[in-house]
């Protein structure tokens, strides 16, 4: 269904906290936040991804729930359409852990990792640690750096020029951030992005008034949610997902 930023019923069903709040508390706080390797199942697959976080450096070095979803979702899309990822160019905004990616990777995709230059070793050390997951897969995952609203898009090559998908998990969260977010979603092209969110600041609706300028904007959460034993009782009821295409 489109979605309406205007629809405050629907904003104050999911968890909130006020705007100078730092950091989300409660049910929306970090999927995991341990030193110790974060454990995947790839349903269909077998494979098993191990994902190390880094959690006291920051909120990049965390896996959050919204990325759990996000790979819940690049799990459906493959169960319902067997091989739908093989050969698709997809690239991650904001990776962090990289747990997004590399799902998308193992299901057979070409994948872009892309963060800050102080998260690319990390992302590094977690390509390595699934690259026979990957390669199992079929597919294929590399990582870069890409600063928002700085990092000119031509410079990820001609190979990215254009993606199948872009996609992000959890990446709305500082409020001068919103406009150079925007700016990198535009000057990516593709076909289309998908982007998890939950909301945790009253200022999120502002960023999606400016998302529904530029892009159509569709709620798909009640569509992934048709299968529910494939999604995280952690994210349910507090997590949404967005099918963007540019206008």
């Amino acid at each position: 269904m489109p979605f309406d930023p205007e629809d405050e019923e629907g904003w104050n069903a999911l968890p909130t906290v006020s705007d100078d709040e730092e950091a989300p508390s409660g049910s929306i706080g970090p999927l995991h936040s341990a030193t110790s390797s974060f454990q995947y199942a790839i349903q269909d697959t077998g494979q098993v991804l191990s994902i190390s976080s880094q959690p006291e450096k920051g909120l990049s070095f965390q896996i959050w729930p919204s990325a759990l979803s996000l790979s819940k979702y690049a799990e459906l899309q493959h169960s319902q359409h067997r091989g739908h990822w093989k050969g698709k160019r997809v690239i991650e905004l904001g990776a962090g852990c990289g747990l997004v990616g590399l799902v998308f990777a193992a299901l057979g995709a070409t994948v872009l990792l892309t963060d800050l230059p102080n998260v690319l070793p990390l992302l590094d050390s977690n390509i390595a640690l699934n690259q026979a997951a990957v390669e199992a897969g079929g597919g294929s995952v590399h990582c870069g750096n890409l600063t928002w609203g700085v990092t000119a898009v031509a410079s990820l090559g001609q190979d990215w020029a254009g993606p199948d998908l872009v996609v992000a998990a959890d990446v709305v969260y500082h409020r001068e951030l919103f406009n150079p977010l925007l700016c990198t979603m535009s000057s990516l092209g593709g076909q289309a992005i998908v982007l998890a969110h939950v909301r945790r600041w009253k200022s999120d609706a502002v960023f999606f008034k400016q998302l529904k300028k530029r892009f159509e904007v569709v709620d798909i959460t009640a569509e992934i949610h048709l299968d529910a034993a494939q999604l995280s009782s952690h994210t349910r009821g507090a997590l949404r997902l967005f099918l963007l295409h540019h206008k």
